[in-house]
């Protein structure tokens, strides 16, 4: 498989709802692409660190009436986790998107089938797009690896 993209960071809470989009060149059409996306942590362990960021979100969102109660209650709410997610463009538009919890993605891109939430059809060459959208980072830090590899037919590449 040919590697088109590897790239990789570190996020802090500042990065948090914003949106990083990376752009890769397909030579000539291909058969399928292959996306894996990781990051770690995913969960923020230390329980103290948490408490002010449910008590901060509490104070936000949650009607005023029923507010203190929330907030004795503030565990309920624990563990607070990271999340990162996917969304693919081709040279024509928009190609889908993998709104998932999980920390570690396998994705397939192919002209007859793709993963859940990204759309099957031709894979042709030009500029192609795909960003990863920071909705919260909780931690301190919060590492991704995403690798982005022309493949195949998708059912040698595994499951879709």
């Amino acid at each position: 498989m040919d590697e088109l993209l590897t790239v990789e960071g570190t996020l802090t809470p500042l990065s948090s709802k914003t949106h990083i989009t990376y752009q890769f060149h397909i030579d000539e059409p291909s058969a399928s692409l292959v996306i894996d996306f990781k990051y770690s942590p995913k969960v923020l362990e230390d329980r103290e660190a948490a408490r002010p960021l449910i008590v901060e979100a509490i104070e936000k969102y949650v009607e005023p009436s029923v507010a203190e109660l929330q907030k004795k209650q503030w565990e309920r709410f624990a563990p607070l986790q990271n999340l990162l997610t996917l969304s693919i463009d081709d040279p024509s538009g928009f190609r889908g998107s993998a709104h998932r919890h999980p920390p570690e993605q396998h994705h397939i891109l192919g002209e007859g089938e793709a993963s859940p939430g990204f759309i099957a059809g031709p894979l042709p060459s030009g500029i192609w797009k795909i960003t990863i959208s920071v909705h919260c980072v909780v931690t301190p830090t919060c590492t991704y690896h995403l690798t982005v590899r022309k493949g195949g037919d998708a059912h040698e590449l595994g499951t879709v």
